[in-house]
């Protein structure tokens, strides 16, 4: 920003008559007298030997925990798991066969649709390509007698 000569004169004016009305109210304010003397008192730290027990304010006093909290698991059978099962165009004969890895091969497997209690049964098979997340895999004629193709992968209970 440019400024022309009359501002900058007018700056410069309004600076030299500013830092003179600060001398004059600072000498009559008492600034040229002399410095007054002040007081300083120390207090000693409080030492307390004994913690003071602690008071309760109101309610009742709390009680002390007594242990652990019960927790419930679900019941499990040995020859049972949850997981995750989806679809694949491979596996449909006289035989229906289901891919897991996370059951012995071989088997009679009963697939429930946890959602809506639909199941279906099928011949364990070693899955080597099974989907990331996925328990179970099941030909897609099988996969729609549980549920809809677009709902894969569905929770399902796995019992053998």
């Amino acid at each position: 920003m440019v400024l022309s000569v009359y501002e900058r004169r007018r700056i410069g004016a309004l600076s030299v008559l500013t830092l003179f009305a600060l001398t004059i109210f600072s000498f009559a304010a008492g600034g040229a007298s002399s410095p007054t003397s002040t007081t300083t008192t120390t207090v000693p730290p409080v030492v307390e030997k004994e913690i003071p027990e602690s008071v309760i304010l109101g309610g009742p006093p709390p009680i002390a925990p007594s242990g652990s909290a019960a927790v419930a698991y679900p019941a499990t059978s040995p020859n049972s798991l949850t997981g995750r099962a989806s679809f694949t165009a491979f596996g449909y004969s006289s035989n229906p066969v289901c891919f897991s890895a996370m059951t012995p091969v071989g088997v009679q497997l009963t697939i429930t649709n946890i959602n809506n209690g639909r199941s279906v049964k099928c011949t364990s098979a070693f899955g080597s390509s099974i989907p990331a997340g996925v328990s179970v895999q099941l030909n897609s004629n099988q996969f729609t007698q549980l549920a809809d193709l677009i709902d894969a992968p569905i929770p399902v209970k796995i019992t053998w």
